[in-house]
């Protein structure tokens, strides 16, 4: 391979079995160098999978834990002292729930590492700010990424960049909505972000990715691949092949590409392994916020408002347990007389923590689009 280049391999994996999991993770990470190119001896390693909310690995919405596993185990076997694993999730929930209900209680500690909290008492220099960390990041000396592969309302693609978000603990991570107000500004950011903390090595997990009203609402499709890269924005710039999107369509990826954060090009990626031909092969369906990304930055919010595009909840599915009223920076969720929540729209700024954090699917977005489709569809299905 030319050293100027980037890799991003590869793997076919049918389902999560361990030992499946494992022989494709080893594969793929083989032309890499294997996990002892970046993993030695005596070091610390932070595992970071994507934990967005307490959500069964089924749903698709967060890292399978038996990639988890796998990615503890070879750090061990590298000679890594001491495997932490974690994530900060979206809205105000327990550790203790959200590592039961990922399916990370359970296997964590069994393949060597240990469970993480993330706590705001210490700060990382990111861009022109100073944003919250956990108070023993110092200590890592490898940081390893393990995006989903998902659809998301505002990004289009949620994977490698954007997983390393989730360093920032806490509410905090919504707060940030409010100074990145658009999709646009609110990417550039995250590349900040990324180039903070700029994980040693990311891997993501495609064997289950979610299509459709991603983060957090979209629906699981078999893809049946692991892909590795020491790039995180060439990573996302293969998977985007999965949807039908060119990089430069996918902004955050645009940006990365001009700030040389990562290689986006196409042709100067070198994708490999036997996973490629169902990575092509397949396609994923997009948000339909996907137009979001062609607004300007100053109609944003005016357009979106004018469309009626905000979350709605649904008090059918509402358990009223009041996360996404914490979560939210604008305080444009409140509980109303009956003791229902709903959503000021004047106040919403449409960064969807809400929608990400709920943990009921009881948040989804509303718009004349999706009006439209809907009737249409219950058109079709009536017209003799």
């Amino acid at each position: 391979m030319n050293e100027s280049r980037a890799t991003v391999s590869v793997s076919a994996c049918d389902d999560y079995a361990p030992e499946h999991v494992m022989a494709a993770l080893r594969k793929t990470l083989e032309p890499l160098g294997g996990m002892g190119a970046f993993v030695h001896v005596g070091q610390t390693v932070l595992i970071k999978p994507n934990l967005l909310s307490p959500r069964p690995p089924e749903e698709c919405v967060t890292t399978h834990p038996a990639l988890v596993a796998a990615v503890v185990t070879l750090c061990r076997e590298a000679g890594a002292e001491r495997v932490w694993v974690g994530d900060s999730p979206a809205g105000a929930h327990s550790e203790e729930i959200l590592w039961q209900k990922t399916g990370m209680t359970d296997v964590v500690s069994a393949a060597g590492g240990e469970l993480k909290s993330f706590t705001s008492d210490g700060s990382r220099v990111c861009g022109d700010r100073t944003v919250a960390a956990p108070p023993w990041i110092d200590d890592v000396d490898v940081i390893i990424s393990l995006p989903k592969v998902k659809t998301h309302i505002l990004t289009m693609l949620t994977c490698a960049l954007k997983n390393t978000y989730g360093l920032i603990p806490g509410e905090s991570k919504s707060l940030y909505h409010s100074d990145f107000p658009s999709p646009r500004s609110m990417a550039r950011f995250l590349l900040d972000v990324y180039e903070a903390f700029r994980p040693t090595l990311h891997i993501a997990d495609g064997v289950q990715a979610l299509e459709g009203q991603g983060p957090a609402n979209g629906t699981p499709v078999h893809v049946g691949i692991l892909a590795a890269s020491v790039d995180g924005a060439a990573l996302d710039a293969v998977l985007a092949r999965l949807f039908g999107l060119h990089p430069k369509s996918i902004p955050m990826l645009r940006y990365a590409g001009e700030r040389d954060i990562g290689e986006t090009d196409p042709t100067h990626i070198d994708a490999i392994g036997d996973g490629l031909e169902r990575l092509n092969s397949t396609q994923l369906r997009l948000s339909s916020g996907r137009f979001l990304q062609k607004l300007p930055e100053g109609v944003f919010h005016l357009v979106t408002w004018m469309l009626a595009y905000r979350p709605a909840v649904d008090p059918k599915l509402c358990v009223s347990c009041g996360i996404c009223a914490e979560i939210c920076s604008q305080d444009a969720i409140r509980k109303t007389e009956t003791g229902e929540y709903a959503i000021d729209r004047a106040r919403c700024i449409l960064c969807m923590c809400c929608m990400e954090s709920c943990p009921k699917h009881a948040i989804s977005v509303r718009s004349p689009f999706h009006t439209l489709r809907k009737t249409l569809a219950k058109l079709r299905r009536t017209d003799p």
